[in-house]
């Protein structure tokens, strides 16, 4: 094997995203105390480049600067230069991007930040082609040799302004019923009515925001907000964004009309999404819905899934093309004649499903699937018997499929990152409760285990990454959030007591590990090796680990009886209350922190020989929202004392503390249910 021309610092790192710069004539450190303190010792500026591996202009700026011997000269002899994997240090990209957005006003991969010696931040930017990226260093590190005390000053200005980014001012008062509807109102009037979601470009999915409009509508009756809900789930199942043919979501479509996709696949926005689709379905059961989470999961298991069963990070934008060379999309895009040659009779009809047509065009000839009608609209547009559709919808699939797997597969970045695996767990968990595939139940255990064998030390605490049997880097407030989340879900699944005793364990940690003792907010990050240690509050694609964390505390007081958990929620969305009034939809995830404690569901407690079997058929076929499940022949566990039956299934509906009377048939419990909401 032919060896390399360089080779930096980066070569012993795990990351794909780290390892990919490996050979850059760049002399690249990874983030470690020893190379900071080198920037010091030297007296030499940071240059700190974030980005991820599946990122398409973080690949484009590596071939356009990293890879070239003049840029290369210029960024060793006068830098320090540090790559990060944000995946791996989420916590330094949060520092780096606030300070972006005060300079800037804007944010993006890859991300690139000049700093002093000691970390403070002086410049930012995103993808910069070599002329432009070479002006740029020459000219900061000039004004740092001529004029150092004015750079230290502007240092001086933006450290304030990234400790005011941390800034919560509380509201005593808790939320009202007209707050609520005011910024479910301020959300929906950017909505956009014919795409669904919001408008503009590029569009990205944002989960947690559209969950807020479906619980919005729902409870606080507002069928404006409801049908959108719907709408945007539709297009988005539609649109190019989701790979018809072998399913799994894209991280965001570059148009309005979710066609064109940025082609990298995530796992954290999949596993959000197969939670969002099987609970849409149970409220409202679209076979669209369905087909969306099975081809999700499909994809999860051909392309993400481990042997050890964990889920592996994401797939990268792009892939060889037909001349070898690397492009976005090559894998996924499709030429007419393509279409003609494996369909010679029925290329017409598959042209019009998939829009291999004007609708589906993107460029150089090439056409990203998209449908523009759900199957029952398409086949009586083209008069077609539905079940003879769905039968040639079901060969179309699998011959593309088939031809695709021809292709060179675009990268793997193959870290499993505990966060996103939670978050995968708890959609297979809500997928197995909508649609009773015991596949996806075994599924989801099997990822439970993996988590519990390679992210849980013998401390008790979390660990962030695992690779190769390597887990290194401390779990951040974000990975207890979800891995606590993921804990409730299983229990209110499966109610074993295991997940939920695990749940409060973690839960413990985090109240511990990462308290401010001046703020019911808890920090990112247990310690910190950065200029400022940070507190996530606003919503993004993945919502705020301190709302999550709120959201969790909800769901065990009402399992564990513990009212000072429900007291510690509230205080935290006091702290926001301000800002997710003036940004609702930054601040989606803490409204519908807000709607479960202005308006809890049941406790649902069933008790007896059939206990649990009787009670996953009520929640597995009844739609609820805010409720708590809980189910046992006889258990230690508060929510059970004093309710015990040696003969038959109880059921206890209980809230605010006050139980009804019990009942004994499941039609019963469904017929309470159906009043609730």
């Amino acid at each position: 094997m032919k060896s390399k021309k360089h080779t930096n610092a980066l070569i012993d790192e795990l990351s794909a995203y780290l390892l990919q710069h490996a050979h850059n004539p760049v002399q690249w450190f990874p983030w470690d105390q020893k190379y900071l303190d080198r920037a010091k010792e030297e007296k030499k500026l940071l240059l700190i480049s974030i980005g991820y591996a599946s990122c398409h202009w973080c690949h484009e700026m590596e071939h356009e600067c990293f890879e070239d011997e003049e840029v290369a000269i210029l960024m060793n002899s006068n830098f320090i230069n540090i790559k990060v994997d944000r995946e791996e240090r989420p916590d330094v990209d949060q520092v780096y991007m606030n300070a972006l957005q005060i300079i800037s006003g804007q944010g993006g991969w890859p991300l690139n930040m000049i700093a002093l010696p000691d970390g403070r931040p002086i410049w930012g930017g995103t993808y910069f082609p070599k002329k432009r990226w070479l002006e740029v260093l020459s000219q900061i590190y000039s004004s740092y040799k001529e004029n150092p005390e004015k750079v230290i000053q502007y240092a001086d200005e933006l450290e304030k302004g990234l400790i005011h980014f941390e800034f919560n001012e509380t509201d005593e008062n808790e939320f009202k019923w007209n707050e609520i509807n005011m910024s479910l109102d301020k959300v929906l009037s950017k909505r956009d009515p014919k795409n669904g979601g919001f408008l503009g470009a590029p569009k990205f999915m944002m989960p947690s925001l559209l969950r807020f409009i479906q619980y919005g509508g729902l409870l606080c009756n507002n069928l404006e907000a409801l049908n959108h809900f719907h709408l945007s789930l539709e297009k988005i199942a539609l649109g190019g964004i989701f790979d018809a043919v072998g399913g799994g979501f894209s991280r965001y479509s570059v148009d309005s009309e979710w066609h064109i996709s940025h082609f990298e696949k995530m796992g954290y926005d999949n596993g959000q999404l197969l939670s969002l689709y099987a609970q849409a379905y149970r409220e409202k059961p679209l076979l669209l819905y369905r087909e969306t989470v099975d081809k999700t999961i499909r994809f999860l298991i051909d392309n993400l899934l481990s042997p050890e069963g964990g889920f592996y990070a994401s797939l990268d934008a792009d892939s060889v093309d037909e001349n070898g060379s690397l492009i976005e999309g090559a894998y996924y895009v499709w030429k007419q004649h393509e279409i003609k040659e494996l369909f010679p009779d029925d290329h017409l009809l598959v042209s019009a499903y998939y829009s291999i047509n004007q609708n589906g065009y993107w460029e150089d000839g090439n056409y990203v699937l998209r449908r523009l009608e759900t199957d029952k609209k398409f086949a009586e547009i083209h008069e077609i018997d539905l079940l003879e559709l769905k039968s040639k919808v079901l060969h179309w699939d699998a011959t593309l499929l088939m031809k695709r797997k021809e292709r060179m597969l675009p990268r793997l970045d193959d870290k499993v990152i505990c966060s996103w695996n939670a978050m995968l767990t708890s959609g297979l968990l809500e997928a197995y409760v909508s649609f009773k595939n015991e596949s996806y139940l075994e599924l989801a255990i099997k990822s439970i285990n993996f988590i519990e064998q390679n992210f849980i030390s013998n401390s008790g605490t979390l660990k962030r990454i695992s690779k190769k049997g390597v887990n290194k880097i401390d779990a951040f407030l974000e990975d207890y959030a979800a891995v606590i989340k993921m804990y409730i879900d299983a229990y209110e699944t499966l109610f074993d007591e295991h997940y939920l005793n695990q749940a409060d364990k973690l839960t413990e940690v985090c109240l511990t590990e990462f308290e401010d003792q001046n703020s019911p907010l808890l920090y990112f990050s247990s310690t910190s090796d950065l200029i400022l240690r940070t507190k996530e509050t606003s919503d993004n694609v993945i919502p705020s680990s301190n709302a999550m964390i709120a959201e969790n505390l909800i769901r065990l007081s009402n399992h564990l009886i513990k009212p000072e958990y429900i007291g510690r929620s509230r205080a935290m969305l006091n702290s926001c209350k301000s800002e997710i009034k003036s940004y609702p939809k930054n601040y989606s995830y803490w409204l519908t922190v807000a709607l479960r404690l202005l308006k809890s569901g049941y406790e649902i407690v069933a008790v007896g020989p059939n206990s649990k079997s009787s009670l996953r058929e009520i929640r597995n076929t009844q739609f609820t929202l805010n409720c708590s499940w809980a189910a046992a022949e006889k258990s230690n566990l508060p929510l059970f004392q004093n309710r015990v039956s040696k003969n038959k299934t109880l059921f206890f509906l209980c809230k605010n503390k006050q139980c009804e009377l019990p009942l004994e048939s499941i039609e019963e419990v469904k017929k309470k249910l159906r009043l609730l909401n």
